[in-house]
């Protein structure tokens, strides 16, 4: 079958569309590796002439970025790790348990995730100060340890899992901690990953929080060191460039490292008809 004049017309421009969203998306991503992995000699924004690692040599020995670093990676995983388990703990009462309220409840922790993380600022930094954690990592831990996505994510995947195995475990004399840690979690591992994922890019890319709530560098995050080097590095950009690939790394990692974790259909055919 011939394809019609029109066919072709909107299949190109389709493609065009497509390229022009990838090119998008990578573009930016292209202009940060070129200017940390180019020289000083070549022009900001170009193809290099040739690569180099001597911006990223400079940024690492700088002791400051690498206590960043250590900081980040301590807040991120600690900070991802509570939320993980804080929202799967909240999550399943909510999910397989019957109590008054239980559905009002829900609905107030859904409309947390409609208030504007910069209104709720203030009163944090408030609290936060009165509990003694001012410029400390554990202010940049506690506020973030749960979340409302995290336990309406954990509460989704456990209604997903059929009660036909929770019935199963109770007539085995398992007891509700029990069916929770060896039922529910293995099975909802993909959705814990996916959590997982979401609050480690979020813990590791936090400016706003750890900006109003940090004062000595000794504590400051990754985040906070590199938007210190766009201003202390304005007349050589690469260093800040090459300081933010590093950042990138260990996302890219552990991204790759989650992805054995994502598989869907994990309890498909657990249990027979």
């Amino acid at each position: 079958m011939t394809r019609s004049r029109g066919d072709i017309v909107v299949r190109a421009l389709l493609y065009a569309g497509a390229a022009l969203l990838v090119m998008l998306s990578v573009g930016p991503t292209l202009w940060l590796l070129f200017g940390a992995f180019s020289p000083a000699t070549d022009d900001l924004g170009g193809i290099p002439t040739r690569l180099t690692l001597a911006n990223v040599t400079t940024i690492w020995q700088d002791d400051g970025l690498r206590a960043a670093l250590v900081n980040s990676v301590i807040v991120t995983f600690v900070r991802a790790g509570l939320n993980v388990l804080l929202a799967a703990l909240a999550a399943y009462p909510l999910a397989r348990m019957r109590f008054r309220g239980r559905g009002t409840l829900f609905v107030l922790i859904l409309a947390t995730m409609m208030v504007p993380e910069q209104v709720i600022v203030v009163p944090m930094f408030t609290i936060v100060v009165g509990m003694g954690m001012y410029d400390t990592l554990l202010a940049l831990v506690v506020p973030g340890s749960v979340s409302a996505f995290g336990i309406y994510l954990c509460r989704q995947a456990f209604l997903a899992i059929p009660t036909d195995m929770e019935e199963a475990a109770r007539i085995d004399g398992a007891s509700t901690f029990r069916i929770w840690y060896s039922v529910m979690l293995p099975l909802a591992a993909p959705t814990l990953a996916t959590l997982a994922v979401f609050s480690v890019i979020g813990a590791w890319s936090d400016l706003l929080w750890p900006l109003v709530v940090l004062k000595s560098e000794s504590n400051f995050t990754l985040p906070i060191k590199i938007n210190e080097l766009l201003g202390q590095f304005s007349t050589n950009i690469r260093l800040a460039y090459a300081a933010s690939v590093l950042a990138l790394v260990p996302i890219v990692v552990f991204f790759f490292a989650a992805q054995r974790w994502l598989k869907p259909n994990m309890f498909a055919g657990a249990v027979k008809g």
